[in-house]
């Protein structure tokens, strides 16, 4: 595993001690693991124990034992594998550590492998009399000399190239191990069959180390040299400070190995005796070692790294609850200044709207109050002029004309007046369905044949305190607006309703005092007023109409009005759909009336279901959510049509309530339509500022009459909400 490996698992969260388990798993190699005590000691007793075993067994190294020609296949083969297996793992633990020593030690236990398959094929008696390969007499003799003289080179390149690491002095580190792999297997690889053509086919230049099953005794020169290499091999190993696991094992390996030779080359008389067979056990003893630890090892460094990944998995649990509470408490502070910034454009923007309507009726006030005076001396200079010349048809006829126009132009003046809030009213109880009733008996002939006239006027109407006049002049105005933003003919609607205006939606309009109101609903289905244009729309002299189709006074006298009455009136437009205006007019407070308020009934609450709420207005979603809360629902929001049908598919919920009119591909209406298709047993409610039958008219065939005409009190939502869920 490389460093970067090994300090990423060291890697903690702020302001936590690192585990000693971590301490631990930087050293996730066999090569770079300190050798501890009980290794140590485990390496100690098998030496001692290798060590009387040989030293049992010296005094009958020349004993004569049965020969066996079997017995170097099966012998050389269990070591083939090992050597195999061990340099297989080497090699990987070199492609992660990029460790030359490594590389090293991993090409000798590769080269020990390559030399045995020669020596046993060149072996008198096992495949052929003399061997295969071509060998020679003494090509097997040769072999093994080459073969336990070159593994002990190895290690001393091992622990030359580990004294170097270990003092700091740089090595090159190929960018691409298994370039580095591939080069050492080709070189041992040459490096053998070099050595086996030698031993073979150039036998004849070598001494002789044989003499029947015997040796000759050139052999104990050579065996003596190769025997001196693996002492130095051995010294080379011990003689570290800090030794690794490895290199104590290698030093095991190395002390079996000197026994191997003593006994099977040194201390015996030639081939098939004790020493013969018991050497080449300790040879195949030594190359178990380093396999075995290396499996047991690894089997123990899995156990750590599962432990330490299951400490880095509760660490990132950590981390990542950590992150969500901090990315939770950061996106509650930026929704509560977002709110908070919202509020406050809102609230300057209301300010600025308020202001300027407030100087523009200051000064069109003023303007209407002196104009006033000019139109009386005009209108009474006129009037003397017509009385004296009466009789002179010229003067009649002009002094009529200028005195039509100064009439209208005092009509200007009170409806100037009227937006200014100065007009002089006469306020007289009324009754809200009488005065509409009868101005609509009027509206009726003047809308024209291609405008269908609806009155629905609701019972119980409360009784106002206002200015019928003024009131028959602002239904009319606002009936006459409508009628000409038909201009194909449509439907006019006028209704009438109690309503209560609640905290809620006087926190939205800081000009309404939350209480009880009587109101007066005007809606048209014509071409709809802007989005841009709705703020000025009470403004005096503006106007969507025509040039000379209108003054631009209509709507600012009833705002005027409204203002003066001490109601409030509100617009909801969609271009293309149509327009609906609300007049707010205070109940009036009637001492000793029979009329008194009915007790209100406590919302139904709910039980915990699960409301979908789809509303394009960020202001109107926030207070529906919280009014949902208030009510015991658990709410889902969505702002348009496609956001909610993502909702609609991960979670379960019990009434979709819905706006009509949203942005986007789908309505509220197609929403609904999908809902009742994929969902049947789902109850919905619609929501809309177009009157209810309007909208009822929209949704025939659909089965989706539920109907929240808005604005809508708390109250309103609960028993929706309860009278959906009782179907």
């Amino acid at each position: 595993m490389s460093e970067a490996v090994a300090s990423d698992m060291a890697a903690r969260l702020p302001g936590e001690a690192e585990t000693p388990g971590l301490l631990a798993e930087r050293h996730l190699s066999l090569a770079t693991m300190p050798a501890e005590r009980g290794n140590r000691r485990a390496a100690l007793i098998i030496v001692t124990l290798s060590a009387s075993l040989f030293l049992a067994a010296v005094p009958f190294a020349t004993m004569p034992l049965a020969q066996i020609p079997a017995f170097i296949p099966i012998y050389e083969s269990a070591l083939l594998l090992n050597d195999l297996i061990t340099a297989l793992l080497l090699f990987g633990q070199f492609s992660q550590l990029r460790s030359y020593p490594l590389l090293a030690l991993a090409a000798g236990y590769l080269f020990d492998a390559f030399m045995i398959i020669p020596h046993a094929l060149t072996f008198p008696g096992v495949f052929a009399p003399t061997g295969l390969l071509g060998a020679g007499v003494h090509s097997t003799a040769w072999l093994y000399t080459f073969w336990h003289g070159g593994f002990p080179l190895f290690i001393l390149l091992y622990s030359f190239l580990k004294e170097r690491q270990g003092r700091g002095l740089p090595l090159a580190v190929s960018r691409n191990p298994l370039a580095a792999i591939a080069g050492a297997i080709a070189g041992v690889a040459l490096l053998a069959a070099g050595l086996t053509l030698l031993a073979t086919q150039g036998h004849d230049w070598l001494p002789p180390m044989m003499s029947g099953n015997g040796y000759a005794p050139a052999l104990v020169y050579v065996i003596g040299t190769v025997w001196t290499f693996s002492l130095a091999a051995l010294l080379a190993l011990l003689r570290r400070r800090g030794s690794s696991v490895i290199d104590l094992w290698l030093s095991v390996v190395m002390c079996a190995w000197l026994f191997d030779i003593a006994l099977s080359a040194v201390l015996n008389a030639g081939r098939y005796d004790l020493g013969f067979y018991a050497g080449r056990a300790y040879g195949l003893v030594a190359a178990s070692f380093v396999l075995a630890v290396l499996l047991l090892e690894t089997n123990g460094l899995y156990g750590r790294l599962a432990a330490a990944s299951d400490r880095l998995e509760d660490y990132a649990h950590r981390l990542e609850g950590r992150v969500r509470e901090r990315t939770a408490d950061l996106s509650r502070s930026n929704e509560m200044l977002r709110s908070v910034i919202n509020e406050r454009e809102r609230t300057a923007a209301q300010l600025v709207h308020a202001q300027k309507m407030e100087a523009i009726g200051n000064l069109t006030g003023g303007m209407a109050h002196d104009f006033n005076n000019l139109l009386g001396v005009i209108i009474g200079n006129l009037d003397v002029l017509r009385a004296t010349r009466k009789g002179d048809a010229e003067v009649e006829e002009l002094g009529g004309e200028a005195l039509d126009a100064a009439l209208r132009g005092a009509d200007l003046t009170r409806r100037l007046l009227a937006f200014a809030r100065r007009q002089p009213l006469q306020p007289e109880l009324i009754d809200v369905n009488e005065r509409v009733c009868d101005i609509t008996k009027l509206l009726a002939r003047t809308l024209g044949e291609r405008v269908e006239l609806v009155v629905e006027t609701a019972p119980g109407i409360w009784p106002v305190l206002a200015d019928p006049a003024q009131l028959e002049a602002a239904i009319t105005n606002l009936a006459t607006n409508a009628r000409d933003a038909m201009p194909r003919g449509g439907k006019l609607a006028i209704a009438t309703g109690n309503r209560q205006l609640d905290a809620d939606y006087a926190s939205l309009h800081p000009e309404v005092v939350s209480g009880d109101y009587a109101m007066i609903e005007v809606s048209d289905n014509g071409t709809g007023i802007p989005q841009d244009l709705l703020g000025r729309i009470f403004e005096p002299f503006f106007t969507t109409k025509e040039k000379d189709k209108g003054t631009g006074l209509g709507l600012s006298q009833v705002f005027g009005y409204m203002k003066q009455s001490g109601g409030h009136v509100s617009v909801y437009s969609e271009v293309g759909s149509g327009t609906t205006f609300r007049l707010y007019l205070p109940r009036a407070a009637i001492a000793g009336a029979a009329e008194q308020r009915a007790p209100v009934k406590e919302a139904p609450a709910g039980h915990g279901e699960i409301v979908l709420a789809v509303e394009d207005n960020v202001g109107m979603r926030r207070i529906v959510l919280r009014q949902l809360g208030e009510l015991g629902y658990r709410a889902w929001e969505a702002e348009n049509a496609a956001a909610a049908l993502a909702i609609l598919e991960r979670e379960p919920i019990d009434i979709l309530l819905t706006d009509i009119m949203m942005p986007g591909e789908l309505s509220g209406l197609d929403l609904a339509r999908h809902v009742a298709k994929h969902w049947p047993k789902m109850r919905v409610i619609l929501t809309s500022g177009f009157p209810g039958a309007k909208i009822e008219g929209g949704l025939s065939g659909d089965g989706l009459t539920r109907i929240l005409s808005k604005p809508y009190r708390r109250d309103d939502l609960a028993r929706a909400l309860r009278q959906a869920l009782a179907r």
